[in-house]
């Protein structure tokens, strides 16, 4: 990863974090667009735990009259 804010804000200290959230729109292979969610929530003893979530929003080839 080249240097920049972006880097600069993962690899800052934790202290003090409660919550962080990384999101991605994407367009898939197959035409559909995504929204894809990373989130770290920190504990009081310094740990932490991750989720991830991926949600198909909508697809973005145009509609067929086989499809519709």
């Amino acid at each position: 990863m080249e240097e920049g804010p972006f880097k600069t804000a993962f690899e800052s200290d934790p202290t003090g974090v409660l919550y962080q959230e990384f999101i991605t729109y994407r367009i898939t292979k197959n035409g559909m667009f995504t929204k894809e969610v990373v989130n770290r929530t920190f504990k009081k003893d310094g740990d932490y735990y991750d989720t991830s979530s991926h949600n198909p929003l909508f697809d973005t080839k145009p509609k067929t009259e086989v499809n519709k």
